[in-house]
């Protein structure tokens, strides 16, 4: 442990997220990435929702571990089955983006139909993305050994930055009514930049709440500095998750 919170203080005393990287990249982490010729994928058979998960449970990891299947169960028997609802509206909703936003650029009139109050919520920060570099890619911070699945990475009023695309019935308008999503963010920006399967450091992050009314999607920068702050606060999350984890495997019996 102490090895891990040297690591820890060296991140946080650095400026901003970024290390060296090899000038030749062999393949790419990627669904889809802008400007490479892909012959050869490594992360096709990658278990995708190992990797979408796994941020995720350093963010939870202080309540009890619940699954989105034992969730379901749970607000099914308190509410009904709106959240099993919600939860694939925002997939098809993702689903609908990466269509929008690949360089295809084409999107069934089904998804369309089906996510259009979302789309249209988005319209305004549609037309300020730009330079799409990687959309649903898997990234793997290889220093600090925590893997993760992004949404976007692409310039947003001239800034790259990693894009989160959120779903929400209540409005949004302040980032602190993102609650942990800052968080998730920062820590696929350490990822990525940490990561020497991309040729490229991101330092500024982007968090889109869109509505299903189609009323105008709440759009919450993220700064270089704001994000140093954030990233300060996930390095000491994911600390109490590693503690917690060594913890519990001390406790298991042989």
């Amino acid at each position: 442990m102490k090895a891990f919170q040297t690591i820890c203080r060296q991140l946080k005393s650095s400026k901003g997220f970024s290390i060296e990287l090899s000038p030749h990249l062999g393949f790419s982490t990627s669904s889809y990435l802008c400007g490479r010729k892909k012959k050869v994928n490594p992360y096709e058979e990658v278990n995708q929702e190992k990797y979408s998960e796994l941020v995720q449970s350093v963010l939870s990891f202080r309540g009890p571990a619940q699954t989105p299947e034992s969730l379901f169960e749970e607000d099914s028997l308190l509410y009904g089955p709106v959240s099993k609802y919600l939860f694939l509206q925002g997939k098809q909703f993702h689903e609908a983006l990466e269509s929008i936003l690949s360089p295809q650029g084409n999107l069934k009139e089904g998804d369309e139909n089906r996510e259009s109050g979302y789309i249209e919520s988005i319209q305004h920060i549609l037309k300020d993305v730009s330079g799409v570099q990687a959309l649903e890619s898997a990234v793997q911070h290889e220093t600090l050994k925590y893997v993760g699945l992004l949404d976007c990475v692409a310039e947003y009023q001239g800034n790259l930055c990693v894009i989160d695309w959120k779903t929400s019935e209540k409005p949004k308008p302040l980032i602190r009514n993102t609650f942990d999503n800052p968080l998730q963010v920062v820590a696929y920006m350490g990822a990525i930049n940490h990561d020497a399967n991309y040729s490229f450091q991101v330092r500024c992050g982007l968090i889109v709440v869109a509505y299903k009314d189609g009323s105008p999607a709440h759009p919450h920068f993220m700064d270089t500095e704001l994000c140093s702050q954030y990233w300060a606060k996930w390095l000491l999350r994911l600390e109490e998750y590693t503690k917690k984890e060594k913890n519990q495997n001390i406790q298991k019996p042989d």
